[in-house]
């Protein structure tokens, strides 16, 4: 069987000898990269060489173990001793390299090529085992529960970062100390201190959950509710240890009790409606009943004193009667920060089919309309609601108008920044005022006062009014969350407008809500022709196109007709990217830049010079 080569760097100042070495490693088909006679020497040369043979007696100030120790150290070149020297002494100091092989002079042919050959195998497999732990490393660094690993002993011989954070120790303090001491577990129920899960684990040799009663003591004595489970680590037939994971728990448990009492609240809630719906109508046939008698009895009746008791009695009971009614039928909202564009842009699809083909559908998205803190749903009901209304009052066709905007309205005396939401519609309404009065007649009526609800939780206001043209306005105000400004109001006075084609509903309303929080207007398309449909009916300027390399070469000519200053950044796959493209994967705030750098020559001209 052939001898594979390897490139051998030879270390000895006997020039013979050092010949010698390197004609028999020639002779195996080995290449000599180079022969030195120094420590020095033979560092410098290290690098270019896959094994060192290294004579442990070297002229000058270092010998043969100072210089392995180096190499090893900065190159991680394995290294072969070789010495006339077999004494003890002389090995000790040796190990402290720790060396690949160690060869006795005088070299037997045998002897060399089984060595080396030795010495790359394990080699290879110490580099194997340092980057399998060096994986192991990250990932249990990159773990976001907390996890420490233990002897057999439950001794501390790893804790992650999130261990460290939620124990308040960190990994140099905790190393060979007993897991009880770093981990400070607590029966939350019992008021007292918790079994050993790692002596119960290693005990049973299976994993054992942590009790959902157990409670940690994290830094500063802060108790926290967790939840985890131990393992036993087994190597050879034999328990090695254990493997403690957990997780602080304690917003879910809150949220969880929330969730509950809301839920009560809710059940309750319903109950009340019910009750308030029967009550209503017993304390009427009461104060009917009350008034007819007071009418048929005299003005002296000595029973009219009791009658008038009663009936004022049952006014009282259905004033306290409307506010359990009003308790019955409040809104539980869910609120969050989003886009009132990207719901809009989001619910488009439904709206058009609600319009159908005898109802001109346009949208118009404002950036200046910003973010809100809502219930997601309830916007989205509310949207429907008044849309589904318009489109009833056009039967036989008409026009809709849907736009955003930003918008300042007096509360509290202080005029206060607001996101509005206006449905224009040419259907006639004969009394806009009372849209919203839950006294209307008809299914519709309640459908509107709903909104008017959905307004008033989110401190918002919700109004309808005739238009000049004949029809009717909708307008729906709810309180911006104001940020800070990470994008100066362009010189033109609008924002840019980006149309992003491709990707998923989930990537698309991200970086809607991203990109709209830096000033700029995002216009998404799920694909190509929508991507054409939505330009067409965008009234202004396309600024940026973002799509696949395949589909902006394929769509970009036909939106240029339209949008002669048209840019485009073609999304292309990870590698060198050109001057217009960004390669994947890549993050929104670099997609951003991209953005920025497509859009402003002089940016772009003035990044160049820096780099």
């Amino acid at each position: 069987m052939k001898t594979k080569s390897h490139k051998v760097l030879v270390v000895e100042d006997e020039g013979l000898i050092a010949h010698d070495i390197s004609s028999r490693l020639e002779a195996l088909g080995h290449q000599v990269v180079a022969t030195v006679s120094t420590a020095e020497e033979a560092v410098a040369k290290a690098p270019e060489a896959e094994i060192v043979l290294m004579d442990i007696r070297l002229d000058g100030r270092a010998d043969g173990v100072d210089a392995a120790l180096a190499i090893r150290e900065k190159y991680h070149v394995p290294v072969i001793f070789l010495t006339a020297h077999a004494d003890r002494a002389t090995l000790e100091r040796a190990k402290l390299a720790e060396p690949f092989g160690y060869i006795v002079k005088p070299l037997a042919h045998a002897s060399l090529a089984s060595s080396i050959e030795i010495a790359m195998y394990k080699h290879g497999a110490d580099r194997e085992i340092e980057e399998r732990e060096a994986r192991l490393r990250t990932i249990v660094a990159s773990v976001s529960d907390a996890l420490v690993v233990t002897d057999a002993q439950a001794r501390v011989l790893l804790m992650n970062r999130a261990a460290e954070i939620l124990s308040g120790c960190t990994q140099p303090a905790a190393q060979g100390s007993p897991i009880a001491r770093i981990v400070q577990l607590a029966d939350g129920d019992a008021g007292a201190e918790a079994s050993d899960p790692v002596s119960l684990a290693i005990l049973r040799d299976a994993a054992v959950p942590l009790a959902r009663t157990w409670k940690l003591s994290g830094a500063g004595g802060k108790q926290m509710w967790i939840e985890g489970s131990v393992a036993p680590v087994k190597a050879e037939g034999r328990v090695a240890g254990a493997v403690l994971t957990f997780r602080d728990v304690s917003a879910r448990r809150w949220e969880e009790r929330q969730l509950r009492q809301a839920h009560k609240l809710d059940a309750l809630a319903r109950l009340a409606f019910g009750v308030s719906s029967d009550y209503a109508n017993l304390l009427a046939t009461i104060r009917a009943q009350a008034d007819q008698l007071l009418r048929q009895l005299g003005e002296y009746s000595p029973a009219r004193r009791a009658l008038q008791d009663i009936h004022h009695a049952a006014a009282a009971a259905e004033q306290m009667n409307g506010r359990l009614n009003a308790f019955g039928t409040r809104q539980v909202a869910k609120p969050e920060t989003l886009s009132i564009n990207a719901v809009l842009r989001r619910a488009r699809k439904l709206i058009e089919s609600v319009a159908g083909n005898a109802i001109e559908v346009n949208l118009r998205t404002d950036p200046a309309a910003g973010r809100i803190k809502a219930d997601p749903s309830q916007i989205e009901q509310a949207l429907m609601s008044m849309v589904l209304h318009a489109c009833a009052t056009m039967a036989r066709g008409g026009r809709l108008l849907i736009e955003t905007g930003g918008t300042e309205v007096p509360v509290d005396g202080r005029m206060q920044p607001h996101a509005l939401l206006a449905i224009t519609y040419t259907g006639e309404e004969p009394d806009p005022e009372k849209l919203f009065e839950p006294s209307s007649a008809a299914e519709e009526a309640l459908a509107l006062s709903i909104v008017h609800a959905i307004a008033v939780e989110h401190d918002g206001f919700v109004s309808a009014h005739r238009t000049a043209g004949g029809g009717c306005r909708f307008e729906l105000l709810l309180p911006r969350v104001m940020g800070v400004a990470l994008l100066p109001s362009p010189a033109e006075g609008r924002a840019p407008a980006i149309l992003l084609a491709g990707g998923t509903d989930p990537v698309r309303a991200q970086l809607h809500n991203f990109f709209e929080a830096n000033g700029y207007n995002l216009l998404e398309a799920a694909d190509a022709a929508e991507a054409l449909a939505i330009s067409e009916m965008h009234q202004g300027a396309i600024d940026l196109l973002i799509a696949e390399a395949a589909e902006a070469e394929a769509i970009a000519p036909q939106l240029r007709a339209a949008h002669p200053n048209l840019q485009v950044l073609e999304i292309v796959e990870s590698g060198a990217a050109g001057a217009n493209q960004i390669a994947r994967p890549f993050t929104q705030q670099t997609l951003l830049d991209r953005v920025r750098q497509a859009l402003n020559p002089e940016q772009k001209l003035a990044l160049g010079r820096a780099r």
